[in-house]
């Protein structure tokens, strides 16, 4: 096999299109020595002459000179196809990112944010990965996310991540239920009462039960457990049980007087919502563009 670089081709073909070394460097913008020192390199590798030199006279291609011409002119137009596609995969990749999260962040917490940054950024393809908390920390672990926005009790020991808001959490049930409108309870009266709750997805779980035991409220008794959210908030609004839940996420139905919200003595329940991004590589623009949109956002909302 011939081992030729791609830039000896194009100096040959420019000597035989241009039909000289000096009319060939000034096409390529380099010294006739060089040139001479290319043609040189290619007659050694192929071991015969591919231009005839003669003083004053034009350079004048041989029969082997003439057979590598049609070969170049192929894998030069090859090679500029190779490069306009590597390139063009190149831009198209550095306008993707991915964006991991948990369910409830990617109904209740981001659809504004997102929507917003979709629209100042309509070339970017945005793609939103909904996973539990341990599928979200796994895909930035390995790199198949750009950046993940996740919420936690505390910080999250194998990923270094970013507070960007604390989001609040409430325990509400129906307008019928025996704690509904009474002022602020104890949370040790508020345990005995039973509770319905979401079976949370994986790494979740853990941080809402260390939630509520801060707050004062373990091992409450639960009467019913459902996966889906909209389940479980349908129980609470018929009396089955009170709910602890993002207060987003009821901010409908305490409106509109299907829930109510049980008032609390002490610290409202908070968690944190952190912004971190994939360990195995730098943050891309568009990344970086996307975890300043959503820490300015949030900014913007406590604000």
């Amino acid at each position: 096999m011939l081992n030729v670089s791609v830039r000896s081709l194009e100096v040959f073909v420019a000597v035989a299109e241009s039909g000289s070394f000096v009319a060939a460097a000034d096409r390529l913008g380099i010294t006739q020595p060089s040139v001479s020192d290319h043609i040189r390199s290619l007659e050694a590798r192929s071991r015969t002459h591919l231009v005839q030199r003669r003083r004053g006279r034009a350079g004048q291609l041989t029969d082997a000179g003439l057979a590598l011409l049609a070969h170049a002119r192929a894998l030069l137009s090859h090679a500029s196809d190779l490069s306009d596609d590597l390139s063009r995969r190149s831009q198209t990749a550095s306008r993707q990112v991915v964006l991991a999260c948990q369910p409830a962040v990617a109904n209740l917490l981001l659809p504004p944010c997102l929507a917003g940054f979709a629209r100042d950024h309509p070339d970017t393809d945005l793609a939103t990965l909904a996973a539990d908390t341990d599928a979200v920390v796994q895909h930035l672990m390995n790199g198949t996310a750009d950046v993940g926005c996740l919420l936690a009790r505390d910080a999250l020991p194998s990923l270094p991540s970013d507070v960007i808001a604390q989001v609040t959490f409430v325990i509400v049930a129906a307008p019928t239920h025996p704690l509904a409108g009474r002022p602020a309870l104890s949370p040790q009266e508020v345990a005995r009462h039973q509770f319905v709750r979401a079976t949370h997805r994986l790494g979740f779980g853990p941080q809402m039960n260390a939630m509520l035991e801060k707050a004062g409220i373990a091992d409450a008794p639960v009467v019913a457990r459902a996966t889906e959210s909209t389940v479980v908030r349908a129980m609470a609004m018929a009396g089955v049980g009170m709910l602890c839940t993002l207060a987003r996420a009821v901010e409908r139905e305490v409106a509109s007087g299907l829930l109510t919200v049980i008032r609390m003595t002490g610290e409202p329940m908070r968690m944190e919502l952190r912004l971190a991004h994939t360990p195995c590589r730098r943050p891309t623009d568009t990344a970086s563009r996307l975890m300043r949109h959503l820490a300015a956002h949030f900014a913007a909302e406590s604000s």
